[in-house]
């Protein structure tokens, strides 16, 4: 499939005015979205594009990775490389501690995919402290609990997934889905991060589209099947979307996304659907009874609240009476004007460029016709932001700043009752930098408590 065909709502059941409500609840609750794909009866029913991003730009999908780490592991699986009860210390011996404890060495490939392996909590943190043998380091962490009694979300448990696939194929997770998964769905070859092993993360660093999302998600509702053939292995899907794992730790709520249990990295969710999910708003969520697909990027700090309005708004179109041609039209209308909010100007400018410092950052700020150039740097780092008063700015961030590969940041400048507003946001990401900066008396007060997994800093410079 190259493209999907696209068709109006109501061809395929769901109800424009239902989908249009969808998106003002969104934007009235001030949910973030970047890219919005719904598939129903396997064609496409909408597309929702937020401006400056787009669905055809790769996103970070945070711990969506798992859920295709997890298919590696099955495809694994089913060419007999490895048994869901394969033992994680024997196939990775060479990091196993020289005594591994009897739970450590009960610990098996379903415990790690399920969450419930039990390792230490402290396992879930190695990667950020300069440790080059990750695995070695996760199993060195020993188990908390016995295997099979305790769900606990464990990223790192996700990576030694990672490496067991690498381990019995010779190829990272990547490599190994290209000709099984992404060449077959028409997804291109995205970009993995890895770990100082060369292994991929695993449960993260995975970038995509929400197209590519859209399609992996039809290619699971369709049980595995892609145009005439079986591609997931159906013996892991069919046990990785349904609850292997109670995950409410015995405090069930029924209205709580992370209560309804979790299979092989997906969560089962209300509705009788699955998901897989990232931080920040990266979504592929499943409806067999709906027979619906919606794939998400974005960058909100409340998937509780992203979520409700799926279940609220969006699934419930399917149960509308159609709309006719002005519902239509509305909706189209919609949809060609989405945009995330950036800062507007009063034309309430004053003199901004300088050096100004305290002890915690210096900061170069330039502003030249209706370009603002800022420069923000502490002891660990140099943020380098490029903004227009008329129209965002595009610019490359370097690597390892936010993320482990190059992204392209789109920012706008305003002046509002004499203060500076400025946003900038990685199209290729959540991040986002959202900043107040309040001149006097030759200082000014940095405000960016409003960014999302960005810097958040409130403080006083003196300038230079």
């Amino acid at each position: 499939m190259k493209n999907w065909e696209s068709v109006l709502p109501e061809e395929v059941g769901l109800s424009s005015s239902g989908l249009l409500q969808y998106l003002e609840q969104v934007e009235k609750q001030g949910v973030e979205l970047h890219s919005v794909k719904v598939l129903r009866h396997g064609k496409l029913a909408m597309a929702a594009n937020f401006a400056p991003y787009d669905d055809k730009t790769p996103h970070m999908l945070f711990s969506l990775s798992k859920s295709f780490c997890s298919a590696a592991a099955g495809f694994a699986v089913q060419e007999g490389l490895l048994q869901w009860d394969s033992k994680v210390v024997e196939v990775l011996s060479e990091y196993a501690p020289e005594n591994p404890s009897e739970w450590l060495k009960s610990v098996t490939l379903h415990h790690l995919l399920c969450m419930g392996s039990g390792l230490n909590e402290e396992s879930d943190g190695v990667a950020g402290k300069g440790v080059q043998e990750w695995a070695k380091a996760v199993l060195a962490c020993d188990n908390a609990r016995e295997p099979g009694t305790h769900f606990h979300y464990n990223s790192h448990g996700t990576y030694l997934v990672s490496c067991m696939v690498q381990k019995v194929t010779g190829q990272t997770v990547r490599d190994y889905l290209i000709p099984r998964l992404f060449v077959p769905l028409g997804i291109p070859v995205p970009y993995w991060s890895s770990s100082p092993e060369k292994v991929n993360c695993g449960g993260w660093g995975l970038f995509l589209t929400s197209d590519s999302i859209a399609r992996f998600g039809q290619c699971l509702l369709q049980k595995g099947m892609w145009e005439g053939r079986q591609v997931l292995p159906l013996e892991w899907l069919e046990k990785a979307t349904v609850s292997q794992i109670d995950n409410s730790n015995g405090q069930k709520d029924p209205e709580n996304e992370w209560h309804q249990g979790y299979g092989y990295q997906f969560w089962r969710t209300r509705g009788n659907r699955y998901r897989g999910d990232g931080a920040f708003g990266q979504i592929c969520m499943v409806s067999p009874e709906k027979d619906m697909v919606v794939a998400v990027t974005a960058g909100v700090d409340d998937m509780g609240k992203e979520m409700r309005l799926m279940h609220e708004y969006l699934f419930p179109a399917a149960d509308m009476e159609p709309g006719g041609e002005d519902e239509q039209k509305a909706l189209q209308e919609k949809l060609n004007t989405l945009c995330c909010p950036w800062p507007k100007d009063d034309g309430t400018g004053r003199e901004a460029s300088g050096i100004f410092k305290n002890k915690e950052f210096t900061l170069y700020v330039k502003e030249t016709a209706g370009v603002l150039s800022i420069r923000l740097m502490d002891a660990d780092m140099e943020l380098e932001i490029l903004a227009g008063k008329e129209q965002p700015v595009l610019f490359p961030m370097n690597p390892g700043i936010f993320s482990e590969t190059a992204n392209i940041w789109a920012a706008k400048y305003g002046w509002k009752e004499g203060k500076m507003h400025l946003v900038a946001r990685n199209l290729n990401g959540p991040q986002r930098l959202d900043a107040v900066v309040s001149c006097a008396d030759g200082k000014i007060e940095l405000d960016t408590a409003k960014s999302l997994c960005c810097i958040q800093y409130t403080g006083v410079l003196e300038k230079q």
